[in-house]
This record gives structure tokens, C-alpha cells and sequence, in this order.
């Protein structure tokens, strides 16, 4: 059986990651292909970010110790994946989380097969969404947009969604291409 690909979905905050991987985890419901996973985050849960909340000792612990499938640090905050992903892997399972873009050599370390796919806005949308949340200020924001387009990642996408449309619109180019991906993997599987 071939494993799975983890999927990463990367891109600034205020791209709405977690909107499109929402709507694709809704669109693909049912479907024993996809995992989606959340992330251990060191913050309280909120209605902007989907994660399950860790306490920093907890994450500090398992970090040290490499308990986790992946863990790292981003702005103040400790960020871990279970381990119990590299199983789904090998199981032929896909795992569909949002990452951190400094992760990515990391994520390309430990796992197989890694798709990327990057969810970007223009730049006044971002602004907008950032804004919504109320978690920094408009000098914060413009900050974090500045250096936002001064990054130079090599990101190698294999999908980029510019998510300035409707979520049925974008959030769809996500299902379509998660759904190529679960067929070609069948197709991997079912062959000689």
C-alpha cells in the first residue's frame, strides 16, 4: 500500500487556511482518504484559529523529547502535531493540516511524500482580516504585512489559491485538488 501524502496548507495569517480546510474537511466528510488533522497550539482556542490548546510545560515536555510527528515555535507560540500521523501516513491515509511555512523542511525530513498547497490574499484583504480579529494593532498589522512581502520562501506549491472569492469558489479548488490526489493514489495502489 502506498502511504499517504501530508498535505500542508500554508500561507500569512488572515489567508483563511483554516476557512478552506474547513470546507474541504465538510466536502470530503464520510471518506476514509483524508485526515485532518489539528494542531496542539499554546494558545487559548478562539474563533479565528481551529486547534486543540496545549499548556507550554506540556508542549515544552514533548518537544524536548520528540513526542510529537512535528513541533516548533512561531511567533511567541509552541505548535505540535500527534504522532500518531506518521501511523495515518503509513496507513495510506492523507493528512491535510495547516502549517507553518518555516516547518516545511522539516515536515520534508520526516515524512515521504509532502504537498504543498499555499493560500494567499491581496494584501488589503489580509489587512482586513487581520484587523477582524482584534488581536493587533493597524501598526502591528501593516508591520506583519511588510514583512509578509519582504519573505522570499521556497515553497515549491503545488497549488496556489488566491482566496479573495466566494469560500464555495476557492474552498472547491482545495476539494478538487485534495480529490485528484486521493484518485491518483488509488490508482498508485491498484496498480501492478
Amino acid at each position: 500500500m502506498a502511504s499517504g501524502a501530508f498535505i500542508a496548507v500554508v500561507g500569512p495569517s488572515g489567508a483563511g487556511k483554516d476557512t478552506l480546510i474547513a470546507h474541504a474537511r465538510s466536502a470530503l466528510a464520510g471518506g476514509e482518504r483524508f485526515l485532518f488533522a489539528r494542531r496542539m497550539v499554546t494558545r487559548p482556542a478562539n474563533a479565528f484559529e481551529d486547534h486543540d490548546t496545549i499548556d507550554t510545560a506540556s508542549f515544552e515536555a514533548g518537544h524536548a523529547s520528540g513526542r510529537f510527528a512535528l513541533s516548533w515555535r512561531a511567533h511567541g507560540l509552541g505548535y505540535a502535531l500527534p504522532a500518531s500521523i506518521a501511523e495515518t501516513l503509513a496507513g495510506g491515509t492523507h493528512v491535510v493540516c495547516n502549517l507553518s511555512r518555516a516547518v516545511l523542511p522539516l515536515a520534508r525530513s520526516r515524512f515521504d511524500r509532502v504537498v504543498v498547497v499555499e493560500i494567499t490574499a491581496p494584501p488589503e484583504v489580509l489587512a482586513a482580516r487581520l484587523e477582524g480579529r482584534g488581536r493587533e494593532s493597524r501598526a502591528a498589522i501593516e508591520e506583519r504585512l511588510a514583512r509578509e512581502a519582504a519573505k522570499r520562501f521556497e515553497l515549491r506549491p503545488d497549488l496556489i489559491i488566491m482566496n479573495d472569492r466566494p469560500v464555495a469558489e476557492t474552498g472547491g479548488r482545495l476539494v478538487a485538488f485534495l480529490s485528484a490526489l486521493a484518485t491518483e493514489n488509488v490508482s498508485e495502489t491498484a496498480s501492478p
